[in-house]
């Protein structure tokens, strides 16, 4: 089976489950997108043990986990910071000495980037006002999830048909001028064919700027994840998903987008 195939059936699998627990929200929601961190914190602390780190799996995916939580459930947030707290306090004598500081850096790290970051799905999906209800929520979310996954595969398709011109060689040889371009172009696209349909609450102008975010600064979050894999060596975060590589592959330009096109609606928007 081609890698192109395998790319295809997971993704015919994996799309809609994520989108039909967007639509259910709530825990069902929260579990997806604190699962999703958490494997990916998984990862990343694999990776980051090439380099000598010694991460702690259970506090740093714990406090993963907690934050995704606290962002579904605000009250939450003293069990999170409890955790925290605990943690670092008994990190002397978790943690190996001769590695104290990156074991202890990476471990809060890998709370954040993935799983904090991913986290602002929940609160795209939590959001409320006057002009955004449940409905209009899980919008937004679907809006996001298909703007990083048009990106994805017109990027990586648009590259290997079209693409001459290296975007960033000594981190990724394999992306190009082209392919990012064509990843921007089908954003756009998403982001026109969404506002005409069913985010009318939407400006033209709001369109142009997600598809800045969504389809072209998000790119960026890949990059950041191919310099993690080239300083460690590897090269997929894991092998998880068949043609895909791991969750911090998948999900590298969706940890970046995510929370970029929430404070984009609720700061320069104000929707919510």
């Amino acid at each position: 089976m081609s890698n192109s195939l395998r790319r295809i059936i997971t993704a015919v699998v994996a799309a809609p489950i994520a989108l039909g627990l967007a639509y259910l929200g709530g825990i069902a929601f929260v579990a997806l997108i604190a699962l999703i961190g958490m494997v990916g914190q998984v990862e990343l602390y694999r990776m980051a043990r090439a380099t000598g780190a010694q991460p702690n799996l259970t506090g740093g995916v714990v406090l993963g986990a907690l934050v995704v939580v606290t962002f579904g459930w605000p009250a939450l947030w003293p069990l999170a910071a409890t955790w925290l707290i605990v943690f670092v306090l008994l990190a002397p004598f978790l943690l190996p000495q001769e590695h104290f500081l990156p074991s202890l850096t990476t471990t809060l790290a890998g709370a954040v980037y993935p799983t904090g970051l991913l986290g602002s799905l929940v609160l795209l999906r939590t959001a409320r006002s006057p002009s955004v209800s449940a409905e209009t929520a899980f919008w937004l979310v679907v809006t996001t999830f298909l703007l990083v996954w048009a990106t994805d595969v017109f990027a990586y398709y648009v590259g290997r048909a079209l693409g001459t011109h290296s975007l960033a060689p000594t981190i990724s040889p394999n992306k190009t001028w082209e392919g990012t371009l064509g990843g921007i172009a089908a954003a756009g696209v998403v982001a026109v064919v969404l506002h005409v349909t069913v985010l009318d609450l939407l400006t033209w102008p709001d369109v142009g700027a997600l598809t800045l975010l969504g389809g072209g600064i998000s790119q960026i979050g890949d990059l950041m994840e191919s310099q993690l894999k080239r300083s460690t060596g590897a090269d997929d975060s894991s092998a998880i998903l068949p043609g895909h590589g791991g969750v911090l592959d998948r999900f590298d330009a969706m940890a970046v987008a995510a929370p970029l096109i929430y404070l984009y609606l609720r700061v320069v928007v104000g929707l919510f």
